[in-house]
């Protein structure tokens, strides 16, 4: 396991291209800490703030070499 902290609030996302903050579910809060485990598809998740997992990078041999990762946390 691998132990990130989060740099930006990260929402979730509605189906529309574009995401209203406003009444918006936060995932993932700011200065928070959260545990990474990597999956048989070699994808990172980490479990929300509700206890449900996501995919926070997409399977690269290292995270900081995937640019959404690195926009929304840091390796602790």
């Amino acid at each position: 396991m691998i132990l990130v902290q989060c740099i930006k609030d990260v929402y979730k996302q509605s189906e529309h291209h574009f995401i209203e903050y406003i009444n918006q579910t936060c995932l993932f809060k700011k200065g928070y800490f959260y545990m990474v485990t990597e999956d048989e598809k070699g994808q990172w998740l980490a479990k929300d703030e509700e206890d449900m997992p996501h995919v926070i990078s997409d399977g690269r041999a290292f995270l900081h070499e995937d640019f959404w990762f690195h926009e929304h946390f840091i390796l602790a």
